[in-house]
């Protein structure tokens, strides 16, 4: 699959918003994070909006990189960087916008592991039907390559035909690609 032919879904703000609400509710059904980890960069934006809807004061992040382009993968995921807060003892929620082949995210688990947190889950906004794991909340399950408004110039620049009137609209602001 490659940018021409994969098949694509666009999430808006208030659809990311929404999708966020229901996930802050699943979470603090059963859980109580002191801490959020961000994977980036795509949960970024998640993160920030779960620590506001969670009351979670601490975040920190994970630089984790897999995908060289639309739906073309490297051949293993690798930690670029790292920037916590303490996390031995105390309860952590790790936050992604999607789960694909799962080997990302349990790249960042295992690593975030060895520091001995007391609890440590994970949120994701989509879930891959393929992926080998499964974070303990997700909003919804998606086949499509997701589109979010945080990266409507990345998947430009990576060849992504954007036919959403939204994304198209802010598409005009991105700065044309790079020739690297």
């Amino acid at each position: 699959m490659d940018s021409e032919t994969a098949k694509v879904k666009y999430i808006s703000w208030n659809a990311v918003r929404g999708a966020l609400n229901e996930l802050a509710k699943r979470v603090a059904k059963e859980y109580k994070p002191e801490v959020i980890v961000a994977i980036a960069k795509g949960g970024l934006v998640p993160a920030r909006v779960l620590s506001d809807l969670l009351g979670v004061d601490e975040i920190g992040l994970v630089e984790a990189k897999f995908y060289r382009g639309v739906a073309i993968r490297g051949d293993k995921p690798f930690i670029k960087s790292l920037a916590l807060p303490r996390i031995q003892g105390r309860s952590v929620l790790v936050v992604d916008d999607v789960v694909d082949s799962g080997r990302t995210i349990q790249l960042v688990i295992d690593t975030l592991a060895v520091q001995a947190p007391k609890a440590l889950k994970s949120a994701v906004l989509y879930l891959k039907p393929w992926s080998t794991y499964t974070p303990d909340y997700f909003y919804a399950v998606a086949n499509e390559w997701i589109v979010f408004p945080w990266e409507v110039c990345e998947a430009l620049n990576e060849g992504v035909l954007i036919r959403d009137e939204e994304f198209v609209d802010t598409s005009k602001y991105c700065v044309a690609a790079s020739s690297d």
